[in-house]
């Protein structure tokens, strides 16, 4: 990091009793509080200005800036934290707040530019007119990233500017790697709120993720980064799973997540920073096939990608979904022979498929686009059949490959509970542990397989491509686990239970196979040797 950040915490509450909570009980690394007056409902200044702590940063954002203010009520409430001797003083860009920067006070101010809608062609042609405009104020500068490139916009912005005389970094979920890499860009500050509070801005990361996750305060130029692109992918918890492993093993690299809707907006920050691999999830793991210098067997057997590691100037494609896909069914269910429903016929589809038949799975492909379950079942040798005949569809295991119930969606479900008949069912979603398709194939007394295990068994494989190490696999189990546990309960029991491969137990596994061979006998007959 050139120049020590300023790190700024954010306190946006809509009571006055909850704003003081938040400005006295701020995280002991902080070194300035904002607090957001404009948002406050029964606002009692004189009772905020008293209290003793932190420096503030008063800031009573416009309406136009995106806050909650009106312009005749922002004037009153900034000159009278002026003159109460504050720390520091947000100020917007424009001919309302220029006599402040000019007024007498101790307070050290900080001309803002907040851009709501997209980040500006010409940044440098904006800073300039800023800076004119100072009054040797602090300068921030605040862009919504529409691309993912974007971020590189603000660094080359930060780059070209003296250290400590710019704040900059984009919104949005596609700005989030500039929240983690501005403090390294130059940026003379990084905001962010405690976890749990309420956030001032789209793409506000916690100040606790900021410290204890990104070590966004140890970055430096030897720092090589990872990430996880798709799209969307605030809901992933790679970055916390790879973060953790990564620190447990001494390592200088981050993991970040990079948003974004095209891989055309993202290509970019591969060559421009230290990216040294990446997770690849939907909607790019076919896409990115031709952007690669080399595919792994696997890969192109299965015509899809969810990892790219960067050799020199070349990346090399690879699938780890594969091998993880099959690791909770090997204790659990015997695949080969077994009658198979696969719902989906995207990248993990593909990478399911191609697993069970290589391993003996006789597979129908469901679709609800007919002509794609028909391309991906023409390529592996299985059957595909119209979506409606998935009701009652006898079978000894149902995958479901889709990304029907991904968080933030959990009330979703691809298909009605009613037309589940497989005593196996298999969500490889992991985020929520249980879904909704789970709980309903539990409830009907189906025994029920989640997402986690072969999301931590693909995700151990992927470090071992990045860095050339054993993972952690139980600490990256354990930081899964812990997260899922504490964004809410799980209903049903032990829907988040941690443990190995095997957790399912010999009663589990004996009670699977029984209701398999079972099925088997129905259809008279025997079950072929595994």
């Amino acid at each position: 990091m050139p120049a020590r950040s300023l790190v700024i915490e954010v306190v946006a509450c809509e009571t006055n009793a909850e704003m003081l909570r938040g400005y006295l009980g701020a995280d002991s690394r902080t070194d300035v509080v904002e607090l957001r007056l404009d948002l406050v409902k029964d606002l009692n200044l004189d009772t905020l200005l008293r209290a003793a702590g932190k420096p503030k940063l008063i800031t009573v954002r416009s309406r136009q800036q995106g806050g909650g203010a009106r312009p005749s009520d922002r004037e009153p409430l900034l000159r009278r934290a002026l003159e109460a001797g504050v720390e520091y003083l947000d100020l917007e860009y424009g001919d309302h707040d220029l006599p402040l920067l000019k007024r007498r006070g101790r307070a050290r101010r900080i001309l803002s530019y907040h851009d709501l809608e997209t980040t500006p062609a010409d940044l440098s042609a904006l800073h300039a007119r800023l800076r004119a405009a100072a009054e040797g104020a602090l300068l921030k500068i605040v862009t919504f990233a529409d691309a993912a490139s974007d971020n590189l916009r603000v660094r080359d912005l930060l780059r070209g500017t003296a250290p400590g005389e710019l704040i900059a970094f984009c919104m949005g979920a596609k700005g989030a790697p500039s929240r983690i890499l501005a403090p390294h860009w130059g940026s003379a500050a990084v905001y962010a709120p405690a976890r749990g509070s309420p956030s001032s801005a789209p793409g506000q990361l916690p100040l606790e993720d900021l410290f204890d996750l990104y070590r966004f305060d140890r970055i430096d130029g030897e720092t090589r980064l990872l990430g996880v692109v798709g799209s969307p992918v605030g809901h992933s918890l790679s970055p916390l799973m790879h973060n953790r492993a990564l620190e447990g093993l001494g390592l200088n690299y981050r993991y970040l997540p990079f948003e974004a809707t095209t891989l055309a907006e993202f290509l970019p920050l591969i060559s421009e920073l230290r990216v040294s691999g990446l997770s690849v999830t939907l909607p790019h793991k076919e896409r990115f096939l031709s952007y690669l210098d080399h595919l792994d067997e696997t890969a192109r057997a299965v015509g899809a990608v969810n990892t790219v590691v960067k050799t020199w100037n070349r990346l090399e494609g690879y699938n780890t979904d594969v091998e993880a896909a099959l690791a909770p069914l090997r204790d659990r269910v015997p695949v080969r022979g077994a009658r198979v429903a696969l719902l989906g016929a995207g990248g993990a589809a593909r990478a399911v498929l191609y697993g069970l038949t290589r391993h003996g799975g006789r597979v129908t492909v469901f679709n609800r686009t007919p002509s794609r379950a028909k391309d991906l079942a023409l390529r592996f040798g299985a059957r595909h059949l119209p979506w409606n005949r998935l009701r009652g569809f006898p079978c000894d295991l149902l995958v479901n490959a889709t990304s029907v119930g991904l968080a933030p969606e959990t009330d979703r479900t691809p298909i009605p509970a009613s037309w589940i008949a497989a005593p196996v069912v298999y969500d490889i979603i992991y985020n929520p542990p249980e879904t909704r398709l789970l709980k309903e194939a539990r409830a009907r007394g189906a025994e029920t397989i989640g997402g986690v295990e072969m999301f931590v068994a693909q995700g151990a494989a992927q470090l071992r491509l990045f860095t050339g190490r054993e993972a952690p696999l139980d600490l990256m189990r354990r930081s899964v686990f812990e997260a899922l546990r504490s964004s809410g309960p799980a209903d049903g029991p032990a829907a988040i239970r941690p443990g190995p491969v095997k957790a399912a137990g010999a009663e589990g596994r004996r009670r699977t196979s029984s209701m398999i061979k079972r099925r088997w006998r129905k259809r008279g007959r025997r079950r072929p040797d595994r």
